[in-house]
């Protein structure tokens, strides 16, 4: 839904723009350099503690599209490392 809204929201009237918004604002300025510095750490945790062949191409295009790529990244992450878990498991049961 993240996504979609992004790709495909309108601009609603009166709405200020990104511009706007950020020379108004010291809060929404404050919140965009906290986006990107954790989208910066969220890349260097990925390739650091990453295993899978994703980590890097993911890190460095969350450094570009934020949570876009990282999230999913990360999810997948953590499903390969349940899955080898669950392998493991039950590999020891038997």
């Amino acid at each position: 839904m993240l996504v979609l809204t992004a790709v495909f929201g309108r601009r609603r009237p009166g709405e200020l723009g990104t511009r706007e918004t950020l020379t108004r604002s010291s809060l929404a300025r404050v919140m965009f350099m906290d986006v990107g510095a954790l989208s910066t750490l969220g890349a260097l945790y990925l390739v650091l503690s990453g295993r899978t062949p994703v980590r890097v191409p993911a890190a460095l295009a969350s450094l570009f599209v934020g949570s876009f790529a990282l999230l999913p990244a990360l999810a997948y992450e953590d499903w390969v490392a349940l899955r080898r878990a669950e392998d493991e498991f039950s590999n020891k049961a038997l």
